[in-house]
């Protein structure tokens, strides 16, 4: 779950490659491969903004929002109607995991963070895609299609809306 929550803040925390970058947006496509070669694939839309905010909605196979603000997290699932509040672990520092980032190719990083190595490649300056290896030597690619930096994203996008009827479930 740590690595989760890390992959799922690391967009905001990537738009410290550059300062002129404010915001990050777009399609994208997580493929998940285990060491039998299986794979399954999620797919749905990020929203990331300076200096702290992120929302990423499922929406294949699952619909669920997972907002993120500094170092708390929500995730609202409907066919549960359930939300998950979890704060992040202090141990986390999403700038540091970015000031680690070492240029390796042309328009490719690595980032050495938490026991871990975050391959991050742009494309024109534009994050493409962020590969790593999780805690149970699965690959997880996460690929971004007609990415947006620094087009405006209403503060309002990120407001959170948990249903009176849902459980709420709090872990620290």
């Amino acid at each position: 779950m740590r690595y989760l929550l890390l992959l799922l803040a690391l967009v905001p925390a990537l738009l410290g490659f550059s300062k002129s970058i404010y915001s990050f947006s777009g399609p994208f496509e997580q493929r998940i491969i285990d060491d039998q070669n299986k794979s399954i694939i999620y797919r749905g839309h990020v929203w990331a903004k300076r200096p702290d905010k992120a929302l990423w909605r499922y929406s294949e196979p699952i619909e669920k929002d997972v907002y993120i603000r500094g170092h708390r997290v929500i995730v609202i699932e409907p066919d549960l109607e359930q939300a998950i509040i979890k704060k992040i672990n202090n141990d986390i520092d999403f700038f540091a995991l970015i000031a680690s980032a070492r240029l390796v190719g042309e328009e490719t990083y690595e980032a050495d963070y938490a026991d871990q190595v975050f391959t991050i490649r742009l494309e024109n300056g534009i994050i493409q895609s962020i590969e790593y290896l999780d805690p149970f030597e699965n690959s997880v690619i996460l690929s971004f299609s007609d990415p947006q930096q620094n087009k405006m994203i209403d503060d309002k996008k990120f407001t959170v809306n948990i249903p009176k009827s849902y459980d709420i479930i709090k872990s620290q």
